[in-house]
């Protein structure tokens, strides 16, 4: 990515968490970024084009983490284990932040295609870790495209629960309690 282009995105998130993407404008950004109006234009054509590539931009970054992290296993359960550290470890690592998420429901019917699109590669992802689970026999015989989705739900609902009432984020003691109620269940035998 270019520095620039970094900076802007600093520049955004900055100033979206602290005013909303209502009340910001595109001169607050690009002062905040060190950079002429002109210049925060040949990027990006509008504020909603800025904000989608922000939305665009954290979800390829924690999907590449969640797909690097599970490339060199081969069992099924480890990789799940992995996507569930890497989701978590990417959001205490690089904060969740409330306008993001604000936006992608607050945009969603204008970004719906390309949000669904991002959604369903992700899934589509983890689905086929749920399908090879199941091959292998390790997973139960269940829909793997929506034990995938209540997975990411399990995990984004954390996440925004801890965010919204401003919890402390304990990555661990969180990935533990998501590990032990997606992969053993809460029903005792």
């Amino acid at each position: 990515m270019h520095p620039k282009k970094e900076k802007i995105f600093e520049a955004a998130i900055e100033k979206f968490a602290k005013k909303g993407t209502t009340s910001t404008t595109m001169q607050e950004i690009a002062k905040a970024a060190g950079i002429g109006k002109g210049t925060l234009y040949r990027y990006f054509e509008n504020k909603e084009d800025l904000i989608f590539s922000l939305i665009e931009f954290r979800f390829n970054i924690i999907f590449e983490k969640v797909k690097a992290d599970i490339i060199k296993l081969d069992d099924p359960i480890q990789k799940i284990e992995k996507v569930i550290d890497a989701h978590l470890n990417f959001c205490a690592i690089h904060g969740v932040n409330k306008f993001l998420i604000r936006e992608v429901w607050g945009y969603k019917s204008k970004f719906k295609n390309a949000i669904q699109e991002m959604m369903s590669l992700y899934t589509g992802f983890i689905k086929d870790i749920i399908e090879e689970g199941i091959e292998q026999g390790k997973f139960k015989e269940v829909n793997a495209l929506n034990a995938a989705t209540a997975l990411i739900g399990m995990i984004d609902i954390t996440i925004i629960r801890c965010m919204m009432f401003e919890e402390d984020f304990l990555t661990n003691k969180i990935r533990e309690d998501i590990v032990e109620i997606y992969l053993n269940g809460m029903v005792i035998d």
